[in-house]
């Protein structure tokens, strides 16, 4: 047994994981930056030496690390910079550790026709530790800076190619994201002025005696810096970007881009209002009405959008729209089952949505001479060259979509239960309405691509079919992240309990009546 002397040594020690897991990618993207590794298999061997340690100590983080404060810097009596591990760090944590990994195995395949491999792992590195930085930040000022550099570190990947098509895209991404954070920034001058602290709180944190007379332009701000969260998100109607920078990205960064980099605004906006304004200070007021409604607009232009889209990645882009969306439109219903379904969304979005990059990434890959697999009307038979990565697609096209025994099908009951609290009248019964609208066009953008890979009809020459020989590393990831789709809706009850326990800490609900 350990002793409580031990236990008194150990504990600080465990409380400076977040900022290890944090700071060990971006300070191996600034040496490999710095000086780069000549030969594929010893840069191979650095870069997952690097990410697997990083995972680790997520991991470990996650696992470990006291509820605690960490502070790096006290700026001023009231801004500091800090680090703290609670039920929302370690689902992110937890979640981008297992992806992230994957992505990068994927990535040295890939990467052999997409180079230079230097430049693209010297910026894909330090993301990682970034997103991280945002997940774990334990007050306003470090969610800031991290949501701001997690925007500078990406520029780089969506400008990859550095062709012209790539570059647009690039000043397009950053117009937007410098936008959402701009607008997100005067929200957080207000929250400042009127908060006890800017130290994340759950229940929120502004002074009641303070706002007493201000709840207009209090409600204002909170609608501004959500909007400017939202930006990340891909909430309209500063959705732009994202339909035009995923596509031209590496896969591999189209993958974490929309399965996780989405996530960084879905966190800020978790933050802002379960941590900093409070559910009670925005439930029943024209602010959640709004921004429920927008949601909803996101969720419908999305899935229309993606089902007209022809173009492969930009299809699946434009789906992230829609179903990150999902998750915003949960959080601003402010309650038990909608605070569930929007981390259960956010956990299944994340795993079939990379699984959907990588596995268009390995078709167009393996594209043939003459054929154009960019295009998702041309993929007749492309299930019998590439069984594997077809079927990976599948799965993860049923996720999405929400069919039973998959996680997405989880997360969309917890959705719509929580929509039909009687205290949203109309908009609830719409909300649902619009959720099973979306679930068919989603259907419709993505099954038809399942069902001419594997049976392309008439007129299709089976002679001329030739197997592919997928590598290890690409395999391995997409086999990972289907199988993740799956068993988080057939093991859905311990994660579920495991959240309805923290949404009942976040809403100042009885614990045990919650479950």
């Amino acid at each position: 047994m350990i002793s409580s002397s031990s236990l008194h040594e150990i504990l600080p020690l465990l409380l400076w994981l977040p900022l290890i897991a944090v700071m060990l990618p971006i300070l191996s993207g600034a040496a490999l930056l710095a000086r780069p590794i000549s030969g594929p298999r010893r840069r191979h061997a650095s870069i997952m030496a690097a990410t697997s340690a990083t995972s680790l100590a997520a991991l470990a983080a996650a696992a470990l690390a006291p509820e605690e404060r960490l502070v790096l810097w006290q700026i001023t009596g009231s801004l500091s910079l800090s680090f703290r591990m609670d039920d929302v760090a370690r689902t992110v944590c937890v979640l981008v550790a297992i992806i992230w990994p994957l992505a990068t195995l994927y990535a040295f395949e890939y990467l052999k026709r997409r180079p230079p491999e230097d430049r693209f792992f010297a910026f894909f590195m330090p993301t990682f530790g970034i997103l991280l930085g945002v997940a774990l930040a334990a007050d306003i000022v470090t969610l800031y800076l991290f949501f701001e550099l997690l925007t500078l570190m990406t520029l780089p990947l969506v400008m990859h190619s550095q062709q012209r098509e790539a570059i647009r895209a690039t000043v397009k991404y950053l117009f937007y994201s410098l936008t959402g954070a701009a607008m997100a920034l005067g929200g957080l001058f207000f929250f400042h002025a009127y908060g006890r602290t800017t130290v994340f709180t759950p229940g929120g944190v502004l002074d009641m005696a303070k706002i007493a007379g201000h709840e207009g332009p209090l409600l204002w701000a909170a609608f501004v810096t959500l909007m400017g969260f939202g930006a990340k998100a891909g909430l309209v109607p500063l959705h732009a970007w994202l339909p035009t920078a995923h596509p031209v990205a590496p896969t591999p960064a189209s993958a974490v881009l929309s399965g996780l980099i989405t996530k960084a605004g879905v966190v800020a906006m978790i933050r802002t209002i379960y941590f900093i304004v409070g559910p009670d200070f925005l439930r029943g007021t024209w602010a959640q009405w709004a921004l429920i409604s927008m949601a909803l607009v996101t969720i419908f232009m999305g899935s229309m959008l993606a089902y007209k889209e022809k173009h492969l990645k930009r299809r699946i882009a434009w789906s992230s729209v829609s179903q990150v969306s999902y998750v915003v439109l949960a959080l601003m219903l402010l309650d038990h089952s909608g605070l569930v379904g929007a981390m259960l969304q956010m956990v299944a979005h994340a795993l079939a949505k990379s699984c959907l990059f990588l596995s268009a990434g390995v078709v167009i890959y393996f594209t043939m001479p003459g054929a154009n697999y960019h295009y998702a009307d041309q993929l007749r038979g492309v299930g019998k060259e590439l069984p594997v990565t077809m079927t990976c697609f599948g799965v993860a096209s049923l996720s999405l979509i929400g069919i039973p025994m998959t996680g997405g099908f989880v997360a969309k009951w917890y959705i719509a239960s929580g929509a039909l609290d009687p205290s949203l009248g109309w908009l609830g019964y719409a909300a649902v309405g619009v959720l099973m609208i979306s679930a068919v066009l989603t259907a419709g953008y993505l099954m038809p691509i399942v069902i001419d890979a594997f049976f392309p009809g008439e007129g299709y020459d089976a002679s001329e079919v030739h197997r592919f020989h997928m590598p290890f590393v690409m395999r391995l990831p997409l086999m990972t992240l289907s199988a993740g789709a799956i068993l988080t809706g057939l093991c859905a009850g311990p994660l579920v309990r495991a959240l309805g326990g923290m949404a009942a800490v976040y809403l100042l609900l009885p614990i045990l009546d919650s479950l």
